[in-house]
């Protein structure tokens, strides 16, 4: 396959342009038999998407071709979708990241949280929406909180390094709410305190999980704080290194 993550766009390129070499073959002045594979299991990813490169004329699909131990695509698919971006070649999944490589999950599934005490997960867009923003998936209270705890954990399902989340408090809680984070057990090592201030927003905050295998959050309502009518933990994202741009 692809021994470094240039080789697939030099190693074609290099061939396309100097010989004329496009799909396996040279051009009409000198053709040259070879064997090479049509690599359908390879996975191509554009921008972070899935990408399947086709023809802009006739919509047909392109199946990437592996020739002496490097990947060629057709010059007319790089050109339109591709040109001038970077690439990176993950062996792990036998995966192709062209514009960047993206190594992060959203947590929109409720296998990756356990939800206690007056919390729970969603994906309806109605329940986690603000004046200030709305979210597609995330945790809210599905019912006033008073004198009691809102909490639940979060479990990442691979070893990701850090956490993206954004936090709003309805405007009518009467003081600021803090917001435990602890490593692996409610009762385990405090990793950050956010303070919740009452209709405000605190946006795409990231945490170092530190190995945690997994994290939870608690806040703890009490009787100065009033009815709270709704908190949210927004569209928690797990990723390492540097997250992808929205």
């Amino acid at each position: 396959m692809l021994s470094a993550s240039k080789n697939f766009f030099v190693g074609f390129l290099s061939c396309a342009i100097l010989s004329g070499f496009i799909m396996g073959i040279y051009a009409q002045t000198s053709k040259t038999p070879i064997q090479a594979l049509l690599n359908n299991s390879l996975k191509l990813k554009l921008k972070g998407e899935d990408w399947l490169p086709k023809d802009p004329a006739t919509g047909e699909n392109y199946s990437p071709i592996t020739y002496n131990g490097r990947t060629y695509l057709p010059l007319r698919a790089i050109v339109t979708d591709a040109a001038g971006m970077p690439v990176d070649f993950d062996s792990s999944t036998d995966t192709v990241w062209i514009g960047g490589k993206s190594d992060s999950i959203s947590a929109k599934d409720a296998k990756y949280y356990e939800v206690f005490y007056g919390a729970t997960f969603t994906t309806d867009s109605t329940l986690l929406s603000s004046p200030l923003k709305n979210f597609q998936w995330g945790i809210t209270n599905d019912k006033d909180l008073t004198n009691q705890y809102f909490s639940f954990g979060l479990i990442p399902t691979a070893n990701y390094q850090n956490l993206r989340t954004s936090f709003y408090l309805d405007p009518d809680v009467k003081a600021s709410i803090p917001l435990n984070i602890c490593k692996n057990d409610f009762a385990g090592e405090i990793m950050k305190t956010f303070i919740l201030e009452p209709g405000k927003l605190l946006e795409n905050i990231d945490l170092n999980l530190s190995g945690a295998n997994k994290i939870y959050f608690s806040a703890k309502i009490q009787e100065n704080h009033g009815s709270v009518k709704k908190i949210m933990v927004g569209e928690p994202i797990f990723y390492n290194g540097t997250i992808p741009s929205p």
